[in-house]
Order: C-alpha cells, then structure tokens, then sequence
C-alpha cells in the first residue's frame, strides 16, 4: 500500500450525548413543577415521574452493555435492577391513582425493590473492578466494609434507633424490613467504597453517579422516618424529590463518557496519595467518635446499647486497619532498606569498575607505547641475528641452527606486537583460517627457551588438521600467558603438558587446547577472580593481574569458552575450545 493511501482516523474519545442535559433537565424541571401542585397530585406526579426515570435508566444501562462487552454482565444486572425499581414505582402509582392511597408498608411493592438492591449488589460485583488479590484486597475490602458500616451507623443513629425505641404504631416486621433495607443500601456503598478505594479516578464515572443514587434514597428514608415519629411527613412531601434526584444520577449514569477502569494486574497494588484515598481507612473511627461526642453534648439518651455498639464495631475496624497500615509500613521499610543496601552494592561496584577502567585505560597506553618500542628492539635483535649467521656460517656452522633459533623466536615476537597494536587500535586485520595445532607445535621452542630446565614440556597435537579462525598472534599471547602462569605455578619443576584435540560442542566441531600443570593448584575460593583485572597472588613485583584477565578476554573476543579445573597441590588445567572450520 502506497504510505500516500489515507489512513483512518482515530476513533475520537467518547463525550456527553448532546440529548442528556436537556433530559435530565426536563425531568427535574417536572419534579420542581410538581412542588406547585397539592400533596395528593404531587405524589401522583412523582410517582409517574421517577417510573419514567428508572426505566428509562434501565434501557441506557442495557444499550450501555451492548457497547461494553467486557463488562456486559454488571450493566445488564444494574437495568434489571432498574426494571423492578420502576415495576415498584409504577405499580404503587397505579395504587394511589386508584385508592387514593400507598399500599400499608411493608407490602409486596417493598419486594420490587429489595431486588432492584440485590441485583445492584450482584452488577458491581460482576464488573471487572475488583483489586489484587493479596493485601491490598483485604485493605480495600476493609475500607468498604468501614464505609457500609458508618452509614448504617449513622441511618440507626437517626432513624432506626428513635423508631426502634418509639412507642409510634407499627409492626416489628415493617420495621426489620426498614433494617434490611438500610443494610442493603449501606452495602452497595460499602461495595462501591471498595471498588474505588485508592483509586478515586472512579468515582468520577458511572460508579461515582451509582452511588450517588443511593446515597440519595438512604438520605431520603433517614430523614423520611424522624419526620414520620413527629407527625411531620404526608404523602407528597418535598422530601419524596429526593428519591427523583437519585434516578436521575443514575440515569445519568450509563451516559457517563468515562469507561470503568479496570483492576490491577495481579501481584499489581496500586497506591493513591490522593486525600480521598488517605482519609477513607479512617472514614470509620471518625464517624463514631464524632457521634459519640456530639451524643455525648447534645443528646446523651441516645446512646443506646447498639449504638455504643456499632461504635465499638467501628473503631475496632479502624484499629484494625490501622494495625495493616503499620504492617504494611514495616514490610515496606524493610524492602526500601533492602533495596538501598543493594543499590549502594551496585554503586560500589561501578566504582570499583569505574576504577579499574581507568587503571586498564592507563596500562594500555604504557602498553602501546613499550610495545612499540619493543618492537623496536626486537627488530634490531633480529638484524644483529641476521648479520651473525652471514658472518659465522662459514666460521662456526654448529651455531648456525641456534641463531636461526633466535631470528624465528624474534620474528614472532614483533609479529605478536604487531597484532596487539592493531587490537589496542581497533583495525586489526581480518580473522583468517589458522591451525591451532601447528601454530601451539611451532611455539614449543620458543616455550622450552623461557621454562626452567626441571619443568618438563609436553606438546601433543593432532596428527590432522584442527582448523580455527583467528589471528596468529592472538593464539601465541593466550599460550605464553598460560605457560608462564603455569611456569610460575611450579616454582620446584613439574611437568607442563599442551594437548590440541579435536571436540565437539554440541552439532558443531570445536578445536580444543588444554594446557595442564602439576603445580600448586588455585583454592575454590579464588577460581571465581582470577580472571578478574589486576588480581594476583603473587608478590608485589612478580605479577601485574593482566594475564589472565586479557586471557578470558581473548577468548571472548575467539568466541570460545574457556574453563579451569584445579586442585590445591595437584596442579590445574585450563581447557580452551574454539568454533572448529573442520
């Protein structure tokens, strides 16, 4: 496809339907008109009104659900929920357009909606916003439990506890019924508190107008039941338009642009140091502490028994909350001192790496510099060679094989140099095809010139080819520097033993040089850092680290592997294997 094609445009976010002020504005201008009319028409009117609302709720929350998959199954439960809301409101406006009258509560018009409550409960538990598991869903859940508790606190505070106690006509069971439905409606903003501890965000959204809703119709029937013990509440009441008000937020509700944010990924906790969200686990201890005093001062008779003990409840939650906080304070120091010890670890190892970079960077440029002129005098050691085999071939023929000796050893010296110094520039030439076993074959007099005579040396190299791709100088520095630690490791003489073989690593061939001493051997302790810079266990001025540090370098640099075998007082064996051409 041409990059000139259009492509499409992003979908734009979703917004407010145009349709929902004016909605919501025609409803609640009809609720206010309603206030002109007498109590009987009134209650008429806000009956047919807030039937119209919650059905009208319960087609948004449905087309809501066909636009919302995922969590399908909450927005479908909540329009049921709404359905039977309005089944109630209808049915109970049919009643009083015909009798003049509500039916005498509780009625079964009350089991409409204690169904519109639990399927409520069942929608925001089938959403997909429940937390982690783990102990940030036992502090949320007890956040919600503090916050379901606090309002029945406070709903038996004002209404409950005085009907409980007053000597006004009714039945015990239209009084549990009350019970119930303060517990059911303190649930779901329990649940909600949930939902959205530490994740304010929420509320902001559909959740938010949900609750909302229902803490409206709690308010409503809390301050319903006082104004009923005085004498003071008809049908009709202006107090009623709260129960509009909540249908409207929840209405408003699946209009809401805001998606549902879903819960955390498990193992995941997420941390709000939101005001909301630090003041919602002492949303309980407050609440009954201030209602306690405020008894106390102003109305000490109503502290009855399940008063001080929904107050005992709540501040027994708070502590325990308090108590997880502390805990989680705890576990959280430890983890941040964990961290700090480990980052203070890293820090001193860069440095210490910082460190030997600099040391390293500074022994490469002496290197170079003694290298090239080493190489110098390595050339003039050659000519000096050359010019006395011209001189004494005729004169002394049985000192003509040493000198030649002496210009080879000297040739690949220089050529050795020559190879470091393109590595220490970065333009050494291209790895070329070598064999391993006749370059390690051709070393041998150069080896036995620098050993003592009581170490004893062992070449042993394949009778066929053992092919690798490297450069040939690199070859003879992890040799010499081998054989002379070797050397070294074997102050009393022994026997030094080089073995070229041919291997196998896996699929693929590999050509393998073992380089094995009958020395002193490496304690386990120090096999881990003796490839590191500048580590020795030699004394000060027998030995600079380098060694076998540019050894494990090489190696990496080869592509091969390198591994060491050894045993204090039985010598070691350090076993190099290279990607083999055939």
């Amino acid at each position: 496809m041409s990059d000139l094609a259009p492509h499409p445009s992003p979908a734009a976010p979703r917004a407010w339907p145009r349709s929902a002020p004016w909605v919501v504005l025609a409803y609640a201008v009809s609720g206010a008109v309603s206030l002109a009319l007498n109590p009987g028409f009134r209650e008429i009117l806000l009956d047919l009104l807030n039937t119209a609302v919650f059905a009208h709720a319960a087609a948004l929350l449905w087309a809501r659900a066909r636009r919302e998959p995922e969590a399908g199954a909450g927005w479908r439960l909540l329009g049921l929920g709404m359905a039977a809301q309005a089944a109630a409101q209808g049915w109970g406006a049919f009643i009083l357009i015909g009798s003049g009258r509500h039916p005498v509560f509780p009625s079964w018009l009350e089991g409409f909606s204690f169904l519109s409550l639990g399927l409520t409960i069942a929608a925001l538990l089938a959403w997909p916003l429940a937390s982690a598991a783990g102990s940030e869903r036992l502090r949320k859940g007890l956040d919600g439990l503090g916050i379901a508790l606090s309002a029945f606190f406070i709903g038996w505070f004002f209404a409950l506890g005085p009907l409980f106690h007053s000597a006004a006509p009714g039945s015990l069971p239209s009084r549990v019924v009350l019970v119930v439905f303060f517990l059911a409606n303190a649930t779901i903003l329990g649940i909600g508190a949930y939902l959205g501890a530490r994740q304010p965000g929420r509320f902001r959204g559909p959740l938010g107008w949900i609750l909302g809703g229902f803490g409206l119709s709690l308010l409503q029937v809390t301050l319903q039941v006082p104004l009923s013990l005085q004498g003071r509440y008809h049908l009709g009441h202006p107090l009623d338009l709260l129960v509009l008000l909540a249908g409207l937020a929840i209405l408003i509700a699946p209009l809401s642009p805001r998606p549902l944010e879903p819960g955390p990924a498990p193992g995941a906790e997420t941390r709000d140091p939101s005001i909301p969200a630090l003041f919602l686990p002492i949303l309980p201890a407050t609440t009954a502490l201030a209602f306690a005093f405020g008894a106390l001062v102003l109305a000490p008779h109503r502290l009855d028994a399940a008063v001080i003990g929904l107050g005992i409840l709540l501040a027994g939650l708070g502590l325990l909350r308090a108590l997880l906080a502390l805990r989680d304070l705890q576990r959280l120091s430890a983890v941040l001192e964990a961290r700090v010890k480990e980052r203070t670890r890293s820090l001193e190892a860069a440095q210490d790496l910082l460190l030997r970079t600099e040391r390293l960077n500074t022994v490469a440029v002496l290197g170079a510099g003694m290298a090239h002129d080493l190489k110098n005098l390595l050339g003039v050691v050659r000519l000096r060679a050359d010019l006395l085999s011209e001189h004494l071939h005729a004169v002394e023929p049985g000192l003509h094989p040493e000198i030649e000796g002496l210009v080879r050893a000297s040739t690949q010296a220089e050529s050795l140099l020559l190879d470091l110094l393109a590595v220490g520039r970065g333009s050494g030439s291209t790895p070329e095809p070598m064999d391993l076993g006749q370059r390690v074959g051709q070393l041998g007099t150069l080896l036995r010139a620098a050993l003592p005579p009581a170490i004893r040396l062992v070449v042993e190299v394949p009778s066929g080819p053992a092919i690798i791709e490297s450069h040939p100088g690199r070859v003879d520095q992890l040799v010499v520097n081998l054989v002379l630690n070797a050397r070294d490791a074997m102050p009393d003489g022994g026997t030094l033993r080089l073995r070229v073989a041919l291997a196998a690593d896996g699929d693929r061939p590999a050509a393998e040089l073992a380089i094995s001493d009958t020395g002193v051997g490496i304690p386990e302790a120090m096999q881990t850092r003796i490839f590191e810079p500048f580590f020795t266990t030699k004394a000060p001025g027998r030995g600079t680290g380098l060694g076998l540090a540019s050894v494990a370098q090489t190696v990496t640099d080869l592509h091969g592997t390198l591994s060491l075998a050894s045993e204090p007082g039985r010598g070691s064996t350090f076993t190099l294997r290279f990607p083999a051409l055939r």
